[in-house]
């Protein structure tokens, strides 16, 4: 018996207190705050690794264009901390990545303009960013199976290899809810598609399914930049070159596309678990595989890049690069523009 076949009994007990859970929101038995502002949920129904963080990313930056004026709401997984805080208050980041948790630090970073707040209680952090920086539209991060918070628009992203994995929940499995969850979405987003061919035969089942919009998404490389000084290297600048790599995200093989399709030569690939906050003894040992194989560069995910920060210990000497991501609608763009419309009551 594997592993994972052992653990199949706490799935079921897992997917029954789901079932139940969701059946007192269907029924008005669990109760559901509405926010004074439209809020639009970026969330799963997977154990993270869809692309979440860049496509809120693009999101925030549609709306902007659009002239709407977003704030981000997120628990703020994995932060050193607990309650309402500020992470940036739309000019300048007023808390660091361990109190606030790695994705909103990084949102922070990157979102210029954006107020970003963390809350685990969602429905007191919506509230809180609403009085404090009049959003007219709140942007809920991973969301969707936070259902006391009322939404106006529910965005599940999943990939299309999703749609053929086992369907076993969580802990034997990967998965937070069934696929049937989806019937609860406003808009489905195939992220990190290869081509259209892929996104096309991933939207006609999902469509067939659940009779839903479905937009498609790309992940790919948008800058190298060395860890302190920002600086930017050309995207040619792994290409041949000896790397060792070390990640903390959900889809450590997604990170080892990027880096091949970079032309790096991987030596070893030391991967933590999500959110992982890196040790004196992480940072050395990662160190001595450095130099035990004659690397030229270490590489490393943005995210990671926002929990390093100045903390880099042993590493300090060390060449450090950080591979920044971007997403790209490939296809749907109209369908995203729908939906959006229908939130802010346009015709």
């Amino acid at each position: 018996m594997t592993p994972s076949r052992l653990l199949l009994p706490f799935s079921w007990l897992y997917g029954a207190a789901v079932a139940l859970r969701n059946l007192a929101f269907d029924i008005g038995l669990a109760g559901v705050e509405k926010c004074q502002v439209p809020v639009i949920s970026v969330g799963n129904i997977s154990a993270g690794g869809t692309g979440k963080t860049p496509f809120v990313v693009e999101l925030v930056s549609f709306l902007q264009k659009l002239g709407r004026k977003p704030a981000v709401l997120s628990r703020g997984y994995g932060r050193r901390s607990k309650g309402f805080q500020v992470v940036s208050n739309g000019i300048q980041r007023c808390a660091e990545a361990i109190t606030a948790g790695d994705e909103p630090a990084l949102f922070a970073e990157k979102l210029n303009g954006v107020p970003v707040v963390v809350d685990e209680k969602r429905v007191r952090g919506a509230r809180k960013a609403v009085e404090l920086f009049s959003p007219d539209v709140i942007v809920l991060d991973d969301g969707f199976q936070h259902r006391s918070l009322f939404r106006d628009c529910d965005i599940v992203l999943m990939t299309a290899e999703e749609l053929t994995m086992p369907a076993a929940l969580l802990p034997a499995g990967y998965r937070r809810e069934p696929l049937r969850a989806l019937k609860r979405a406003h808009l489905i987003v195939v992220s990190k598609c290869t081509d259209l061919e892929e996104f096309r035969k991933a939207s006609a089942d999902l469509q067939s399914r659940f009779h839903l919009p479905v937009i498609g998404l790309r992940t790919s490389m948008e800058k190298i930049r060395e860890l302190g000084t920002r600086k930017e290297f050309d995207r040619e600048a792994l290409r041949g070159k000896k790397v060792v790599a070390f990640s903390g995200i959900a889809d450590a093989s997604s990170f080892d596309s990027t880096l091949d399709g970079l032309g790096a030569n991987v030596l070893a690939h030391h991967r933590f678990r999500d959110h992982h906050w890196y040790t004196s003894d992480d940072l050395r040992k990662i160190g001595e595989s450095f130099q035990a194989g004659g690397a030229e560069f270490l590489a490393t995910t943005e995210k990671d890049m926002v929990r390093l920060g100045d903390g880099v210990g042993s590493l300090e000497r060390l060449p450090i690069v950080g591979i920044e991501v971007r997403s790209e609608i490939i296809a749907g763009e109209s369908e995203l523009q729908a939906v959006l419309r229908k939130v802010f009551g346009e015709n």
